[in-house]
């Protein structure tokens, strides 16, 4: 896509068994480190969800949450969403 003069890179899949995320999110992290567009990847349906949450530790910039109707298989409710990355972000934030 970057070759292509992209000004984004989106890969959405659709996974048959939680081994297909792993595969997603380390393909995301290999291109995170080799592309220079944004990139966006998302797995979808109930495994897809765990991409949703935290695809962006692995270099996925963007995440689509339900609003009011969902528009994918494994969109997590934006409220759900939010309490995860607050989480996550606290987690994974440096100790001082």
């Amino acid at each position: 896509m970057q070759a292509a003069g992209a000004d984004v890179a989106k890969v959405a899949v659709m996974p048959r068994e939680l081994k297909d995320v792993l595969t997603l999110l380390e393909a995301t992290l290999e291109a995170r480190q080799r592309l220079t567009v944004p990139l966006i990847t998302m797995a979808m349906g109930p495994f897809g969800s765990l991409s949703r949450m935290f695809g962006w530790v692995f270099g996925s910039t963007v995440s689509f949450a339900v609003g009011q109707k969902a528009s994918a298989p494994g969109q997590v409710p934006i409220e759900d969403l939010r309490i995860v990355l607050d989480v996550l972000h606290r987690a994974l934030a440096p100790q001082q």
